[in-house]
């Protein structure tokens, strides 16, 4: 074996050292793109998880939240500015799970519930009342898909909304 027959050996041995090392690359890229999502699906359920917990456990938050869903003008100034945060907090989770969505970091199996759980919010006639003044607070985009894509109020989880007397 020459000289140079060794020297274009040790070329193609680099050659696959270099496939072989850039393989291993992409799988771990791979794998830390998966568990990127992971991370940050489990970090919007459980946003979501703590404010419906937090409402639930608070009789009154979980009174107003559901009167205001069904009549938002039947709330006094102060309740209107609770209903006004707790909604400001969870829109804003929505509009990060419609932003995740859009940049493909949910799977379309689990947006297909998220899409349902925002638009049946977005359904309620409270709801609908306290968005038309907060509308403009929100991107163009999430605005957009809740305006354009509605469930109708007879489709929305009537458990979302108690209806007053």
């Amino acid at each position: 074996m020459s000289l140079e027959d060794i020297y274009f050996l040790s070329q193609i041995i680099s050659a696959l050292a270099l496939v072989v090392s850039l393989l291993f690359v992409g799988i771990q890229i791979r794998h830390n793109t998966m568990s990127t999502q992971t991370a940050r699906h489990q970090s919007i359920v459980q946003a979501i998880s703590d404010w419906s917990r937090d409402v639930a456990l608070n009789t009154e938050i979980s009174a107003l939240l559901g009167k205001g869903s069904a009549n938002f003008e039947l709330l006094e100034p102060v309740q209107r500015l609770q209903f006004s945060l707790l909604h400001v907090a969870l829109f804003r989770n929505y509009e990060n799970i419609y932003y995740q969505h859009e940049q493909r970091a949910i799977d379309h199996h689990v947006w297909e519930g998220w899409s349902y759980r925002m638009r049946a919010t977005f359904a309620l006639p409270g709801v609908r009342a306290w968005w038309v003044p907060q509308r403009d607070s929100y991107s163009e985009a999430f605005r957009n898909f809740l305006e354009e894509n509605p469930l109708s109020s007879t489709n929305a989880p009537t458990h979302l909304a108690m209806h007053a007397d």
